[in-house]
Protein backbone atom coordinates (compact mmCIF):
# COMPACT_ATOMS: atom_id res chain seq x y z
CA UNK A 1 0.00 0.00 0.00
CA UNK A 2 2.83 2.30 0.96
CA UNK A 3 4.54 1.46 -2.32
CA UNK A 4 1.44 2.48 -4.24
CA UNK A 5 1.52 5.88 -2.57
CA UNK A 6 5.26 6.24 -3.04
CA UNK A 7 6.48 9.79 -3.61
CA UNK A 8 9.74 8.57 -5.16
CA UNK A 9 10.58 11.10 -7.96
CA UNK A 10 11.85 8.31 -10.25
CA UNK A 11 8.63 6.38 -9.81
CA UNK A 12 6.57 9.47 -10.60
CA UNK A 13 8.65 10.13 -13.72
CA UNK A 14 8.19 6.52 -14.86
CA UNK A 15 4.44 6.80 -14.37
CA UNK A 16 4.36 10.03 -16.40
CA UNK A 17 6.34 8.37 -19.18
CA UNK A 18 4.02 5.35 -19.20
CA UNK A 19 0.97 7.64 -19.36
CA UNK A 20 2.52 9.51 -22.29
CA UNK A 21 3.28 6.24 -24.11
CA UNK A 22 -0.27 4.97 -23.59
CA UNK A 23 -1.66 8.30 -24.76
CA UNK A 24 0.52 8.19 -27.89
CA UNK A 25 -0.57 4.61 -28.57
CA UNK A 26 -4.20 5.62 -28.27
CA UNK A 27 -3.66 8.51 -30.69
CA UNK A 28 -1.64 6.34 -33.04
CA UNK A 29 -4.56 3.97 -33.35
CA UNK A 30 -6.46 6.65 -35.25
CA UNK A 31 -3.60 7.68 -37.54
CA UNK A 32 -3.77 6.10 -40.98
CA UNK A 33 -0.34 5.04 -42.17
CA UNK A 34 0.23 5.04 -45.93
CA UNK A 35 3.28 3.54 -47.57
CA UNK A 36 4.18 4.94 -50.99
CA UNK A 37 5.98 2.34 -53.10
CA UNK A 38 6.97 2.12 -56.75
CA UNK A 39 9.87 1.94 -59.15
CA UNK A 40 12.21 4.86 -59.70
CA UNK A 41 10.72 7.50 -61.99
CA UNK A 42 7.11 6.51 -61.32
CA UNK A 43 6.23 9.93 -59.93
CA UNK A 44 5.51 8.91 -56.34
CA UNK A 45 7.77 11.61 -54.91
CA UNK A 46 5.90 14.16 -57.04
CA UNK A 47 2.62 12.91 -55.58
CA UNK A 48 4.15 13.20 -52.12
CA UNK A 49 5.14 16.83 -52.82
CA UNK A 50 1.69 17.56 -54.21
CA UNK A 51 0.11 16.19 -51.02
CA UNK A 52 2.31 18.46 -48.93
CA UNK A 53 1.11 21.44 -50.98
CA UNK A 54 -2.56 20.43 -50.77
CA UNK A 55 -2.89 19.05 -47.26
CA UNK A 56 0.36 19.69 -45.44
CA UNK A 57 2.38 22.72 -44.45
CA UNK A 58 3.25 23.66 -48.02
CA UNK A 59 6.64 25.19 -48.77
CA UNK A 60 7.99 28.33 -47.14
CA UNK A 61 10.75 30.22 -48.99
CA UNK A 62 13.34 28.50 -46.79
CA UNK A 63 12.01 25.10 -47.91
CA UNK A 64 11.79 26.18 -51.55
CA UNK A 65 15.41 27.27 -51.66
CA UNK A 66 16.44 23.72 -50.77
CA UNK A 67 15.22 22.65 -54.23
CA UNK A 68 17.46 25.12 -56.09
CA UNK A 69 20.48 22.84 -56.12
CA UNK A 70 18.36 19.95 -57.43
CA UNK A 71 16.97 22.16 -60.21
CA UNK A 72 20.41 23.50 -61.14
CA UNK A 73 21.81 19.96 -61.18
CA UNK A 74 19.05 18.71 -63.47
CA UNK A 75 19.51 21.60 -65.91
CA UNK A 76 23.28 21.21 -66.19
CA UNK A 77 23.80 17.46 -65.76
CA UNK A 78 21.02 16.45 -68.13
CA UNK A 79 22.26 18.81 -70.85
CA UNK A 80 25.77 17.39 -70.40
CA UNK A 81 24.25 13.92 -70.75
CA UNK A 82 22.62 15.02 -74.03
CA UNK A 83 26.05 16.06 -75.32
CA UNK A 84 27.47 12.66 -74.41
CA UNK A 85 24.54 10.92 -76.07
CA UNK A 86 25.28 12.59 -79.42
CA UNK A 87 28.62 10.77 -79.61
CA UNK A 88 27.09 7.51 -78.34
CA UNK A 89 24.33 7.69 -80.96
CA UNK A 90 26.81 8.26 -83.77
CA UNK A 91 28.95 5.33 -82.63
CA UNK A 92 26.05 2.92 -82.12
CA UNK A 93 24.09 3.81 -85.26
CA UNK A 94 26.50 5.50 -87.69
CA UNK A 95 24.42 4.80 -90.81
CA UNK A 96 21.44 6.75 -89.47
CA UNK A 97 23.08 9.39 -87.26
CA UNK A 98 26.59 9.98 -88.65
CA UNK A 99 25.70 13.53 -89.72
CA UNK A 100 24.30 14.60 -86.33
CA UNK A 101 26.43 17.58 -85.26
CA UNK A 102 26.24 20.74 -83.22
CA UNK A 103 26.54 24.06 -85.02
CA UNK A 104 29.61 26.23 -84.36
CA UNK A 105 27.70 28.28 -81.79
CA UNK A 106 26.42 25.05 -80.26
CA UNK A 107 29.98 23.74 -79.91
CA UNK A 108 31.06 26.96 -78.19
CA UNK A 109 28.10 26.71 -75.80
CA UNK A 110 28.98 23.06 -75.12
CA UNK A 111 32.56 24.03 -74.23
CA UNK A 112 31.27 26.63 -71.76
CA UNK A 113 28.90 24.12 -70.17
CA UNK A 114 31.45 21.32 -69.94
CA UNK A 115 34.12 23.54 -68.38
CA UNK A 116 31.84 25.05 -65.72
CA UNK A 117 33.44 24.37 -62.31
CA UNK A 118 30.09 24.03 -60.48
CA UNK A 119 26.48 23.17 -61.23
CA UNK A 120 25.30 26.71 -60.52
CA UNK A 121 23.10 28.21 -63.23
CA UNK A 122 24.29 31.77 -63.76
CA UNK A 123 23.88 34.14 -66.71
CA UNK A 124 26.68 32.54 -68.75
CA UNK A 125 25.44 28.98 -68.17
CA UNK A 126 21.81 29.92 -68.89
CA UNK A 127 22.85 31.45 -72.21
CA UNK A 128 24.78 28.31 -73.12
CA UNK A 129 21.76 26.16 -72.19
CA UNK A 130 19.47 28.30 -74.35
CA UNK A 131 21.78 27.98 -77.36
CA UNK A 132 22.12 24.21 -76.95
CA UNK A 133 18.38 23.69 -76.46
CA UNK A 134 17.80 25.23 -79.90
CA UNK A 135 20.22 22.78 -81.54
CA UNK A 136 18.64 20.07 -83.73
CA UNK A 137 21.08 17.50 -82.32
CA UNK A 138 19.94 18.18 -78.74
CA UNK A 139 16.28 18.09 -79.77
CA UNK A 140 16.91 14.71 -81.37
CA UNK A 141 18.43 13.34 -78.18
CA UNK A 142 15.47 14.67 -76.18
CA UNK A 143 13.07 12.96 -78.61
CA UNK A 144 14.98 9.72 -77.91
CA UNK A 145 14.93 10.34 -74.14
CA UNK A 146 13.23 7.03 -73.30
CA UNK A 147 16.45 5.16 -74.07
CA UNK A 148 18.87 8.04 -73.43
CA UNK A 149 17.78 8.44 -69.77
CA UNK A 150 16.84 12.08 -70.19
CA UNK A 151 14.05 13.17 -67.83
CA UNK A 152 10.77 14.38 -69.37
CA UNK A 153 10.72 17.57 -67.29
CA UNK A 154 14.08 18.78 -68.66
CA UNK A 155 12.29 20.56 -71.51
CA UNK A 156 10.39 22.64 -68.97
CA UNK A 157 13.52 23.68 -67.09
CA UNK A 158 15.52 24.40 -70.25
CA UNK A 159 12.64 26.59 -71.46
CA UNK A 160 12.64 28.41 -68.11
CA UNK A 161 16.42 28.71 -67.69
CA UNK A 162 16.56 32.52 -67.87
CA UNK A 163 14.06 32.88 -65.02
CA UNK A 164 15.90 30.24 -63.00
CA UNK A 165 19.25 31.98 -63.52
CA UNK A 166 18.05 35.18 -61.86
CA UNK A 167 19.96 35.99 -58.63
CA UNK A 168 16.72 36.28 -56.62
CA UNK A 169 15.21 33.06 -58.01
CA UNK A 170 12.97 31.11 -55.63
CA UNK A 171 11.44 27.86 -56.98
CA UNK A 172 7.66 28.00 -57.39
CA UNK A 173 5.22 25.12 -56.91
CA UNK A 174 5.57 23.90 -60.49
CA UNK A 175 9.37 23.92 -60.28
CA UNK A 176 9.24 21.88 -57.08
CA UNK A 177 6.81 19.37 -58.56
CA UNK A 178 8.74 18.87 -61.80
CA UNK A 179 12.32 18.71 -60.54
CA UNK A 180 13.64 15.16 -60.79
CA UNK A 181 16.12 13.76 -58.31
CA UNK A 182 16.66 10.34 -56.84
CA UNK A 183 14.86 9.67 -53.58
CA UNK A 184 17.08 7.98 -51.02
CA UNK A 185 16.06 6.61 -47.65
CA UNK A 186 12.62 7.26 -46.19
CA UNK A 187 10.82 10.61 -46.17
CA UNK A 188 7.75 10.93 -43.96
CA UNK A 189 5.10 13.57 -43.50
CA UNK A 190 1.83 13.88 -41.58
CA UNK A 191 -1.25 15.28 -43.28
CA UNK A 192 -4.82 15.99 -42.28
CA UNK A 193 -7.44 15.28 -44.94
CA UNK A 194 -11.07 15.93 -44.00
CA UNK A 195 -10.22 15.71 -40.27
CA UNK A 196 -8.48 12.36 -40.74
CA UNK A 197 -4.81 12.09 -39.80
CA UNK A 198 -2.46 10.40 -42.28
CA UNK A 199 1.17 9.47 -41.76
CA UNK A 200 2.69 9.03 -45.23
CA UNK A 201 6.04 7.39 -46.00
CA UNK A 202 7.83 7.92 -49.32
CA UNK A 203 10.73 5.56 -49.94
CA UNK A 204 13.49 5.32 -52.53
CA UNK A 205 12.39 3.75 -55.78
CA UNK A 206 15.75 2.67 -57.20
CA UNK A 207 16.69 -0.98 -56.78
CA UNK A 208 19.53 -0.11 -54.42
CA UNK A 209 16.98 1.55 -52.11
CA UNK A 210 14.44 -1.27 -51.99
CA UNK A 211 16.18 -3.22 -49.23
CA UNK A 212 15.55 -0.22 -46.96
CA UNK A 213 11.78 -0.56 -47.30
CA UNK A 214 11.44 -3.61 -45.10
CA UNK A 215 11.13 -1.77 -41.79
CA UNK A 216 8.23 0.26 -43.16
CA UNK A 217 6.14 -2.78 -44.05
CA UNK A 218 4.43 -3.69 -40.82
CA UNK A 219 1.14 -2.26 -39.60
CA UNK A 220 0.49 0.16 -42.44
CA UNK A 221 -3.17 0.94 -43.10
CA UNK A 222 -2.75 0.82 -46.87
CA UNK A 223 -0.09 0.63 -49.57
CA UNK A 224 -0.15 3.07 -52.46
CA UNK A 225 1.82 1.63 -55.35
CA UNK A 226 2.70 4.16 -58.04
CA UNK A 227 3.48 2.99 -61.59
CA UNK A 228 4.19 5.14 -64.62
CA UNK A 229 1.88 4.50 -67.56
CA UNK A 230 4.30 6.17 -69.96
CA UNK A 231 7.40 4.11 -69.14
CA UNK A 232 6.56 1.20 -71.44
CA UNK A 233 9.30 2.16 -73.92
CA UNK A 234 11.85 3.31 -71.33
CA UNK A 235 14.85 1.57 -69.77
CA UNK A 236 15.83 1.54 -66.13
CA UNK A 237 18.22 4.11 -64.69
CA UNK A 238 20.34 1.35 -63.11
CA UNK A 239 20.15 -1.22 -65.91
CA UNK A 240 19.47 -0.21 -69.50
CA UNK A 241 18.77 -3.82 -70.46
CA UNK A 242 15.57 -3.83 -68.37
CA UNK A 243 12.32 -2.22 -69.51
CA UNK A 244 10.86 0.12 -66.87
CA UNK A 245 7.31 -1.20 -67.23
CA UNK A 246 8.43 -4.79 -66.79
CA UNK A 247 10.42 -3.81 -63.70
CA UNK A 248 7.38 -2.01 -62.29
CA UNK A 249 5.16 -5.06 -62.89
CA UNK A 250 7.72 -7.37 -61.26
CA UNK A 251 7.94 -5.10 -58.23
CA UNK A 252 4.16 -4.84 -57.94
CA UNK A 253 3.84 -8.62 -58.05
CA UNK A 254 6.40 -8.90 -55.25
CA UNK A 255 4.89 -6.15 -53.07
CA UNK A 256 1.29 -7.17 -53.66
CA UNK A 257 1.84 -10.71 -52.39
CA UNK A 258 4.19 -10.15 -49.47
CA UNK A 259 3.08 -11.79 -46.24
CA UNK A 260 2.77 -8.36 -44.56
CA UNK A 261 0.21 -7.23 -47.12
CA UNK A 262 -2.07 -10.24 -47.43
CA UNK A 263 -4.99 -8.27 -45.97
CA UNK A 264 -3.70 -4.74 -46.54
CA UNK A 265 -5.60 -2.63 -49.09
CA UNK A 266 -3.47 -1.99 -52.17
CA UNK A 267 -4.16 1.24 -54.05
CA UNK A 268 -2.61 1.33 -57.51
CA UNK A 269 -1.89 4.70 -59.06
CA UNK A 270 -1.30 4.43 -62.80
CA UNK A 271 0.50 7.74 -63.07
CA UNK A 272 1.72 10.11 -65.80
CA UNK A 273 -1.51 9.76 -67.76
CA UNK A 274 -0.77 13.05 -69.54
CA UNK A 275 2.52 11.76 -70.98
CA UNK A 276 0.95 8.39 -71.80
CA UNK A 277 -1.92 9.97 -73.75
CA UNK A 278 0.60 11.71 -76.02
CA UNK A 279 3.12 8.89 -76.36
CA UNK A 280 0.70 6.03 -77.04
CA UNK A 281 -0.24 7.51 -80.44
CA UNK A 282 3.41 7.70 -81.49
CA UNK A 283 5.00 4.59 -79.97
CA UNK A 284 3.03 1.33 -80.02
CA UNK A 285 2.45 -0.49 -76.73
CA UNK A 286 3.68 -3.63 -78.46
CA UNK A 287 7.29 -2.45 -77.94
CA UNK A 288 6.75 -3.70 -74.38
CA UNK A 289 3.87 -6.18 -74.71
CA UNK A 290 3.93 -8.35 -77.83
CA UNK A 291 0.48 -9.69 -76.89
CA UNK A 292 -1.05 -6.25 -77.39
CA UNK A 293 -1.72 -6.42 -81.12
CA UNK A 294 -3.47 -3.10 -81.72
CA UNK A 295 -1.46 -0.42 -83.48
CA UNK A 296 -1.83 3.36 -83.04
CA UNK A 297 -4.32 4.84 -85.50
CA UNK A 298 -2.50 6.48 -88.38
CA UNK A 299 -1.98 10.21 -88.33
CA UNK A 300 -4.62 12.47 -89.84
CA UNK A 301 -2.64 12.50 -93.05
CA UNK A 302 -3.31 8.85 -93.85
CA UNK A 303 -5.99 7.04 -91.94
CA UNK A 304 -8.02 10.21 -91.62
CA UNK A 305 -7.82 10.85 -95.36
CA UNK A 306 -9.46 7.52 -96.07
CA UNK A 307 -12.27 8.31 -93.66
CA UNK A 308 -12.61 11.82 -95.01
CA UNK A 309 -12.60 10.77 -98.68
CA UNK A 310 -15.27 8.20 -97.99
CA UNK A 311 -17.41 10.74 -96.15
CA UNK A 312 -17.05 13.33 -98.92
CA UNK A 313 -17.77 10.88 -101.72
CA UNK A 314 -20.80 9.49 -99.92
CA UNK A 315 -22.15 12.87 -98.93
CA UNK A 316 -21.51 14.98 -102.03
CA UNK A 317 -20.89 12.73 -105.00
CA UNK A 318 -23.86 14.10 -106.91
CA UNK A 319 -22.74 17.65 -106.28
CA UNK A 320 -19.28 16.88 -107.68
CA UNK A 321 -20.82 15.57 -110.91
CA UNK A 322 -23.69 17.96 -111.40
CA UNK A 323 -22.45 21.28 -110.05
CA UNK A 324 -22.85 23.95 -112.69
CA UNK A 325 -23.33 27.10 -110.66
CA UNK A 326 -21.57 29.04 -107.91
CA UNK A 327 -24.42 28.19 -105.52
CA UNK A 328 -23.90 24.47 -106.06
CA UNK A 329 -20.14 24.87 -105.63
CA UNK A 330 -20.68 26.77 -102.37
CA UNK A 331 -22.99 24.00 -101.18
CA UNK A 332 -20.38 21.39 -102.12
CA UNK A 333 -17.64 23.28 -100.21
CA UNK A 334 -19.89 23.57 -97.17
CA UNK A 335 -20.72 19.86 -97.32
CA UNK A 336 -17.02 18.98 -97.61
CA UNK A 337 -16.24 21.19 -94.60
CA UNK A 338 -18.94 19.54 -92.49
CA UNK A 339 -17.80 16.07 -93.51
CA UNK A 340 -14.19 16.98 -92.76
CA UNK A 341 -15.19 18.11 -89.28
CA UNK A 342 -17.21 14.94 -88.73
CA UNK A 343 -14.30 12.82 -89.94
CA UNK A 344 -11.90 14.60 -87.58
CA UNK A 345 -14.28 13.93 -84.71
CA UNK A 346 -14.52 10.29 -85.76
CA UNK A 347 -10.73 10.04 -85.90
CA UNK A 348 -10.44 11.58 -82.43
CA UNK A 349 -12.88 8.95 -81.16
CA UNK A 350 -10.76 6.20 -82.71
CA UNK A 351 -7.62 7.61 -81.11
CA UNK A 352 -9.30 7.93 -77.73
CA UNK A 353 -10.62 4.36 -77.86
CA UNK A 354 -7.14 3.07 -78.73
CA UNK A 355 -5.64 4.99 -75.80
CA UNK A 356 -8.23 3.62 -73.37
CA UNK A 357 -7.77 0.07 -74.68
CA UNK A 358 -4.00 0.36 -74.17
CA UNK A 359 -4.44 1.80 -70.69
CA UNK A 360 -6.88 -0.94 -69.68
CA UNK A 361 -4.46 -3.56 -71.00
CA UNK A 362 -1.75 -2.24 -68.67
CA UNK A 363 -4.22 -2.08 -65.79
CA UNK A 364 -5.17 -5.75 -66.27
CA UNK A 365 -1.49 -6.74 -66.32
CA UNK A 366 -1.04 -5.25 -62.84
CA UNK A 367 -4.31 -6.44 -61.30
CA UNK A 368 -3.69 -10.01 -62.53
CA UNK A 369 -0.80 -10.31 -60.04
CA UNK A 370 -3.14 -10.09 -57.04
CA UNK A 371 -3.03 -13.63 -55.66
CA UNK A 372 -5.59 -12.73 -52.98
CA UNK A 373 -8.26 -11.44 -55.35
CA UNK A 374 -11.05 -13.29 -53.51
CA UNK A 375 -10.39 -11.49 -50.24
CA UNK A 376 -8.71 -8.25 -51.33
CA UNK A 377 -9.47 -5.78 -54.08
CA UNK A 378 -6.88 -3.70 -55.90
CA UNK A 379 -8.16 -0.12 -56.08
CA UNK A 380 -6.97 1.49 -59.32
CA UNK A 381 -6.76 5.22 -60.04
CA UNK A 382 -5.48 6.94 -63.18
CA UNK A 383 -3.39 9.89 -62.04
CA UNK A 384 -1.33 12.86 -63.14
CA UNK A 385 0.89 13.85 -60.22
CA UNK A 386 1.47 17.36 -61.59
CA UNK A 387 -2.28 18.09 -61.84
CA UNK A 388 -3.38 19.50 -58.49
CA UNK A 389 -7.11 18.99 -59.14
CA UNK A 390 -6.60 15.38 -60.22
CA UNK A 391 -4.53 14.58 -57.13
CA UNK A 392 -7.05 16.25 -54.83
CA UNK A 393 -9.98 14.33 -56.34
CA UNK A 394 -8.11 11.03 -56.23
CA UNK A 395 -7.12 11.47 -52.60
CA UNK A 396 -10.69 12.30 -51.64
CA UNK A 397 -11.53 8.80 -52.87
CA UNK A 398 -8.42 7.25 -51.34
CA UNK A 399 -9.04 8.66 -47.89
CA UNK A 400 -12.46 6.96 -47.79
CA UNK A 401 -10.83 3.60 -48.61
CA UNK A 402 -8.09 4.16 -46.03
CA UNK A 403 -10.42 5.36 -43.27
CA UNK A 404 -12.62 2.27 -43.71
CA UNK A 405 -9.54 0.04 -43.61
CA UNK A 406 -8.30 1.75 -40.43
CA UNK A 407 -11.64 1.37 -38.68
CA UNK A 408 -11.81 -2.29 -39.66
CA UNK A 409 -8.23 -2.95 -38.48
CA UNK A 410 -9.00 -1.44 -35.07
CA UNK A 411 -12.28 -3.40 -34.82
CA UNK A 412 -14.33 -0.20 -34.90
CA UNK A 413 -16.63 -1.44 -37.67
Amino acid sequence: MGQCMSSDPDSKENNDINKTIQKDKSKDKYVKKLLFLGSGGSGKSTLFKQLRTLHGTGYADKDRLQFKDHIFAQIVEQMRLCLECIDILKEDEPDEYKDVELSDSGKQAADILQSAPTLQVNAQISEAIEILWKEDAIRLIYDLRATMKIDDSCAYFWDEVQRIAAPDYVPDDKDILLVRYRTTGVIEQKFEIKKNLFHVFDVGGQKSERKKWIHCFELVTAVIFVASLSCYDEVMFEDDSVNCMIDSLDLFKEICNLQWFVTTPIILFLNKKDLFEKKIHIIALSVCFSDFTQQPPNSAGSNNNNLQNGAIMNGSKDNLINSSSEQEEDHMDQTQHINTENTNLLYDDVKNKYMIDARNFIKKKFVAFNENSKTRQIYVHITCATDKNNVQNVFNDVQQIVVSAGLERNNLI
